[in-house]
């Protein structure tokens, strides 16, 4: 194993830990912080690795947060405006990248698949009306699509942090997205019961 391998693995890891850790603060400062850490380090490790079209996702995430760090934007249309931008430039400096930095290789598009399917979740979740669980299920789907592209990814260009910690993410989306259909499923029944109920009393009063 060589010495640039090894380090971008060390830099790759340190990053997704910061990046896991930061789902735990609950300062939105904080955790900007946090995932810019993990942005930097990724661009960094991937650029050792000749993963540009990873690195493309991983600047544009970066300047995004710098933004809202740095300008504290507060309209949500604003916001929902900036997102939609960096999505868009996200996804063309991906493919770009991808065409002429790395021989248009198939898994070169992965990320940037995965980035446009988890941060559309995340738009129509956040920006259109929807009940709490809906809306977490379009990010936890959104999020474990994303996680699959990252994991093959991570596999192919050799940085397997990004590959094991994306392996973790599918495991407990799996697990928040049967939660959500055990709620929704069990919720369906008490509304069920209580119209059963209703139709006993209405069929009682009417025998009376």
């Amino acid at each position: 194993m060589n010495t640039v391998l090894i380090i971008a693995n060390i830099l790759s890891f340190i990053g997704n830990t910061l990046f896991t850790i930061s789902a735990l603060l609950k300062s939105r400062r904080k955790i900007l912080i946090f995932q810019s850490m993990n942005h930097g380090l990724a661009i960094v490790s991937e650029y050792m690795m000749n993963a540009y079209s990873a690195m493309g996702q991983e600047s544009v995430s970066l300047t995004r947060n710098f933004i809202l760090l740095f300008l504290k934007i507060k309209n949500e249309f604003v916001k929902f405006i900036l997102n939609i931008i960096c999505l868009i430039v996200a996804v063309a400096l991906g493919v770009l990248l991808n065409i002429f930095l790395n021989d248009n290789v198939w898994y070169g598009y992965l990320p940037v698949i995965g980035n446009l399917v988890y941060s559309s979740g995340v738009i129509i979740a956040f920006m259109i009306k929807n009940n709490p669980a809906k809306s977490e299920l379009f990010i936890k789907v959104g999020l474990f699509i994303n996680s699959i592209a990252w994991a093959i990814y991570g596999y192919y260009v050799q940085l397997y942090p990004i590959m094991i910690f994306n392996i973790i993410n599918m495991a407990f989306c799996i697990i928040s997205i049967l939660r959500i259909f055990f709620i929704r499923k069990k919720r369906r029944k008490l509304i069920n019961e209580e119209s059963d109920d209703l139709k006993m009393i209405y069929n009682d009063m009417e025998e009376e």
